[in-house]
């Protein structure tokens, strides 16, 4: 979903998995695995890097709106395309 000069994705997350990655299911579930644990905050602090890193831009450019105590989060990325979102994170469509 595009929100003004943003990108919206759900993603669902795994944490204290073996490495940071993405995965796509057949159905399009958007799956980021984690390696931190969901305790204080760390899970949603790594997910919040992973996108700034993959999208090379600064993290206070990505967001999270909603979900933060929950395993599905809704990650807002401003000043980004998405073209620009799906080409790099390899989805054949955002949102």
């Amino acid at each position: 979903m595009r929100v003004s000069n943003s990108v919206r994705l759900t993603v669902q997350v795994k944490a204290r998995s073996r490495e940071a990655k993405l995965t796509v299911e057949r159905d399009g579930v958007i799956i980021l695995h984690v390696v931190a644990p969901p305790e204080r905050g760390a899970a949603n602090k790594e997910v919040i890097r992973w996108f700034a890193k993959k999208l090379h831009i600064p993290t206070s450019q990505v967001r999270l709106v909603s979900g933060l105590r929950s395993r599905t989060k809704v990650v807002e990325i401003h000043n980004v395309s998405e073209v620009d979102v799906s080409k790099v994170l390899g989805l054949d469509s955002v949102g």
